[in-house]
């Protein structure tokens, strides 16, 4: 027989949001990136099955399948996943750092070419910057997967196709989001 929830009881969502809000959140931080984080990715798919798990328990409750709140963590999660396979989280995490972006690629010496750094520009944490002919590229620490790694690619002039990678995708004037893959 199932059980009840009367209508006090809040604990049931408590127990439910926490859970998913972190798998929620945890997901648009890993997708923040350009190329995502394979190490987030990681701890988000256990916090899902986790939060899965959770819901599938509460629909036993009579009360909280009748509620409200037993569309709340699906329609959350659908909602999320598209965020994410539209790259949402990674274009407005750019276009929020973009003019920090602009002016730490401009900063740069134009003879260094390649250099291994590890500095917070905007939201992202940059691991390394190459620079030659006007382009300069900016790895994002703990960005892509095993093989791969990400970052932006900063071309004032210049045609995308003059750098050495696997992926680009353009995000605004100049500013591309790049993937080198080494498979």
């Amino acid at each position: 027989m199932a059980g009840n929830v009367t209508h006090g009881d809040w604990w049931w969502r408590l127990v439910l949001t926490t859970p998913m809000a972190a798998a929620y959140a945890l997901t648009i931080v890993a997708a923040a990136r350009p190329g995502g984080s394979f190490m987030l990715f990681l701890v988000v798919v256990p916090a899902w099955c986790l939060s899965g798990l959770m819901w599938v328990v509460l629909l036993f409750f009579r009360d909280y399948r009748r509620s409200f709140w037993a569309l709340v963590p699906p329609l959350a999660g659908a909602l999320t996943l598209a965020l994410v396979s539209l790259d949402i989280p990674m274009k407005v995490a750019f276009l929020v750092s973009e003019p920090a972006l602009t002016r730490y690629a401009r900063s740069l010496p134009e003879d260094e070419r390649w250099a291994s750094v590890r500095e917070r520009v905007g939201l992202f944490s940059i691991d390394g910057v190459q620079r030659w002919n006007g382009a300069t590229q900016l790895r994002v620490a703990d960005s892509g997967g095993m093989l791969e790694q990400c970052g932006f690619a900063y071309l004032p002039v210049g045609d995308v196709r003059v750098l050495d990678v696997s992926s680009a995708e353009r995000l605004s004037d100049g500013w591309y989001a790049v993937c080198v893959d080494f498979d």
